[in-house]
């Protein structure tokens, strides 16, 4: 008996309850944008950022995926030419705990380690082939 995976991209509660509250300080009402640029130690870094009136623009013709979070309102776009490099990413946001040894509150995105590895710091990676 075979199982059906979806591949998609995942938005934990705590990664929708930070950018809910980076959408109310910084007053941007078109959202988020979720890329990959080159680089970094594993060969693409994760970009998780405010998307700004020009992008959006560019973006919106090409009919980007949309994640939303009903509840809150807060739209996140995924660029469409990093979107195959995305699937099947999760986005969360972690809090510092030092009795867990997590120094500082971000975001960290996890890979599919069947489609790509990622390194240790959790803002790069390298799709599989």
């Amino acid at each position: 008996m075979s199982h059906l995976h979806k591949v998609g991209i995942y938005v934990t509660r705590n990664a929708w309850n930070k950018m809910e509250r980076i959408i109310q300080v910084s007053r941007n009402s078109l959202g988020f944008i979720y890329q990959v640029s080159s680089g970094g130690c594993n060969g693409f870094n994760f970009q998780l950022s405010l998307l700004d009136g020009e992008t959006y623009d560019k973006i919106k013709k090409k009919q980007p995926m949309v994640l939303q979070n009903n509840t809150m309102g807060v739209k996140l776009y995924v660029d469409p030419k990093s979107e195959m490099l995305l699937l099947d990413t999760k986005i969360d946001y972690v809090h510092e705990d030092y009795s867990k040894g997590q120094f500082e509150s971000k975001f960290l995105f996890h890979v599919n380690p069947k489609l790509a590895s990622s390194c240790g710091c959790g803002t790069s990676f390298s799709p599989k082939r």
